[in-house]
């Protein structure tokens, strides 16, 4: 998103959306330094609690993602919610799983 905001607007959305190139910019680095962090923390072979914060906070991000798309199930095109939701559910899940575990 935050390199190709038009592919990003075109995947997403319903055809006639505005595209917003400076949200879907943000948007990407949020996600990219979102991931950054995951990967950081999970290098860490030790249980600490900014490892379980992380982690949590994490499958906070993903638990809500779906909610946010489906609250904008207007402007979404059908099967990118489905897909997200299907995705952020596990990936969150996961998270939250892994977090419990500390």
């Amino acid at each position: 998103m935050a390199g190709a905001p038009s592919f990003a607007n075109k995947l997403y959305y319903k055809e006639g959306h505005p595209e917003n190139k400076n949200m879907s910019r943000w948007f990407g680095h949020a996600l990219a330094t979102c991931a950054a962090a995951q990967v950081l923390a999970s290098k860490d072979s030790q249980p600490s609690p900014a490892r379980k914060a992380v982690l949590l906070a994490s499958a906070a991000q993903y638990l809500t993602a779906p909610l946010m798309m489906i609250s904008q199930k207007e402007d979404f095109k059908p099967e990118m919610i489905a897909m997200n939701t299907v995705s952020c559910g596990v990936v969150g899940a996961l998270c939250l799983k892994a977090a419990l575990k500390e």
